[in-house]
C-alpha cells in the first residue's frame, strides 16, 4: 500500500501520541478528506500546522455525489467523505470505527485500523515490535478504544512481526 484514504480516529491517535509522521513512514500518501480536517481542526487547532510539516498527508475536496449523499445519511461527515474517497481512487482506508468500517468492507474496501497501521509498521521495519506496544498501550490510555479480544490479538501479531 503507498497510498491510503484516512478518516479521523487514528490520525487523533498519532496525534496524542506525537506520532503522526508514522504514516509517512508507512506511506507516500495519505489523503485525507476536507470533513475530516474539519473534525480534526475543531478538536486541535494545531493539527493543521502538524499535517503542512508531515509533507505526506493532502487534503481533498470531495464534489458532491449520490455516493456521498447517500453514506452521509449514516454516517458522520468525515467518514462518509473518507470511504467516498477510497471508493473513487480505489485506495485502502484507515478506519476504526465499527459502523464505517462495516460498510468500507460492504463496498469491498481494503480496511485498516490504528493497531493495523501500527502491524504494518513492525512489518515494514519501521517500528519495533515493543515500540508498536507500547504506542498501542499508550493510545489506550490516552483514549483510543478496542475490545480486549482484538487488543489480544493484536498484541500476539506484534510479537510474531
Amino acid at each position: 500500500m503507498k497510498v491510503i484514504v484516512s478518516d479521523i480516529t487514528s490520525l487523533i491517535a498519532l496525534e496524542g501520541l506525537q506520532s503522526i509522521e508514522l504514516l509517512c513512514a508507512v506511506f507516500e500518501s495519505i489523503l485525507i478528506p476536507q470533513a475530516v480536517l474539519n473534525e480534526l481542526s475543531a478538536g486541535s487547532p494545531d493539527i493543521i500546522k502538524i499535517i503542512n510539516a508531515v509533507g505526506c498527508i493532502e487534503i481533498i475536496r470531495l464534489e458532491p455525489s449520490e455516493q456521498l449523499s447517500s453514506l452521509q445519511l449514516i454516517l458522520d461527515p468525515g467518514e462518509a467523505e473518507a470511504i467516498t474517497l477510497a471508493l473513487e481512487r480505489q485506495f485502502p482506508i484507515l478506519i476504526d470505527e465499527r459502523k464505517g468500517s462495516t460498510i468500507a468492507l460492504q463496498k469491498n474496501l481494503t480496511v485498516t485500523g490504528f493497531a493495523g497501521l501500527l502491524l504494518l509498521s513492525v512489518k515494514r521495519n519501521v517500528l519495533p515490535p515493543a515500540t508498536a506496544q507500547s504506542l498501542l498501550d499508550q493510545a489506550i490510555r490516552n483514549g483510543f478504544r478496542m475490545s480486549d479480544k482484538l487488543y489480544r490479538q493484536v498484541s500476539a501479531a506484534y510479537q510474531a512481526g
